[in-house]
């Protein structure tokens, strides 16, 4: 979807992402390696959004 100019814009117009806009996958890989290792002992059944900041501006205000 990303890689058509007219969807892309569709995409950043309905989701902002003002933390650099879309990831790559590799860098989601670290946190999703981080998750899953014997390291993390304390984070379980959580929403964890590596969203760019998206879900915050839409939620806005109102929220917090």
């Amino acid at each position: 979807m990303l890689d058509d100019p007219e969807m892309r814009g569709l995409v950043e117009r309905s989701v902002p992402m003002p933390l650099h806009g879309h990831a790559r996958p590799e860098q989601h890989a670290p946190l999703i390696a981080w998750l899953a290792s014997p390291e993390n002992v304390l984070v379980t059944g959580q929403v964890v959004f590596a969203d760019g900041g998206a879900d915050a501006v839409l939620r806005g205000d109102r929220t917090w």
